[in-house]
């Protein structure tokens, strides 16, 4: 009897030191998203070499200084709007990035959260004019729609937005879908060129109309504009500097100008995804976006302007990015409201006109 007793209380003392011991194993610990001793963020990303730069100058160290782990998806910005919207009761993405006015509209909808001002403190070191809402996220980066032009064929740097519609170019000129962003815009350019803007956008389409004939192809991504650069096929095209900057670096011959009519500002911006787990992390995430050296980094491998004051971008940069607080306030902001509000409107209208 006696040994059986002293046989249980020893099995039962075993238990008790395995269990602490197993409790106590921080290698072994994994927290509530099962990444062990790693939080987790999920951040939407626009792939290519946005997205390889990103993750070299801004994920990875952030990932060592934080102790996380942060998962980028690909999503464009009309697909991250319409995935977190989907998700709405349960949101899978933490950090959201936009760059077509869609935060306007997730900010509208209570899809994003306001920012935790008492982590967010770089913002101070932010251009007033890049910070579209001080209760949510501020631009991190921004670049400006211009003109594109192959350097060897197009002689001269184009210098308005009429020379799109010069008889030279017949057959050579890129237009973008309004699917695609620099296309929307290209579209309210327009309409602000002749008398309209965005509650007046028939001056627009008139305009678009009318270029058409010079029209080589009508493209509404990036790698296909950069295909039809790269065979000649286009030589012209409004676009985005920061795709001009990463064309360059392909090897093509490809200038950019902002036209002396203006230039149009598109800002790329960061928003925590309204209901995220790691609502603290994301916030951490998107004030370490804001650091100086993070967005000159990132400016000097994309050729995104940074939106941090404190930013000095070499010589060679600067002669192809549009930079500093001056020329972001010569830039034409759109006002995104008005876009989105009537966007599947004219969506139907540039299927029929393109169709002709």
């Amino acid at each position: 009897m006696k040994k059986s007793w002293i046989l249980t209380v020893f099995t039962m003392v075993s238990i008790l030191i395995l269990a602490a011991c197993g409790g106590g194993d921080k290698e072994g610990a994994t927290s509530s998203n099962g990444t062990k001793g790693k939080q987790k963020l999920v951040v939407t990303s626009f792939g290519g070499d946005y997205e390889a730069a990103q993750m070299e100058v801004l994920v990875k160290p952030f990932e060592e200084e934080f102790n996380a782990e942060v998962e980028m998806i690909t999503l464009y910005s009309a697909d991250a709007l319409a995935r977190i919207k989907a998700q709405k009761d349960n949101p899978e993405i933490d950090v959201v990035q936009f760059s077509g006015g869609q935060e306007a509209q997730a900010i509208k909808e209570g899809l994003v959260e306001e920012i935790d001002s008492s982590i967010l403190k770089n913002i101070s070191g932010i251009y007033e004019s890049a910070i579209l809402d001080p209760k949510y996220g501020p631009a991190s980066a921004f670049d400006a729609l211009g003109i594109l032009y192959n350097k060897e064929i197009v002689k001269e740097v184009p210098t308005s937005w009429n020379e799109l519609w010069k008889e030279e170019y017949k057959g050579d000129v890129g237009i973008i879908d309004i699917s695609n962003t620099f296309g929307l815009q290209f579209l309210v350019m327009n309409a602000l060129l002749n008398n309209g803007d965005e509650k007046n956008i028939d001056p627009g389409f008139k305009s678009i109309e009318t270029l058409l004939p010079n029209a080589s192809s009508i493209v509404s991504t990036t790698p296909d504009l950069g295909n039809l650069f790269a065979q000649e096929e286009v030589i012209i095209a409004p676009y985005d500097s920061g795709y001009a900057f990463n064309f360059s670096k392909q090897g093509q011959p490809i200038g950019f100008s902002i036209p002396e009519e203006g230039g149009m500002a598109i800002f790329i911006n960061m928003q925590v995804v309204k209901g995220s787990k790691n609502s603290e992390l994301a916030n951490e995430f998107i004030n370490y976006s804001l650091r100086p050296e993070v967005q000159k980094a990132f400016a000097e491998k994309t050729g995104f302007s940074p939106t941090n004051k404190d930013v000095e971008i070499s010589e060679e940069l600067a002669e192809v990015i549009p930079h500093g607080e001056e020329v972001m306030n010569s830039l034409i902001k759109l006002d995104w409201n008005t876009v989105n509000e009537y966007k599947g409107e004219w969506t139907e209208r540039w299927a029929k006109l393109i169709s002709q």
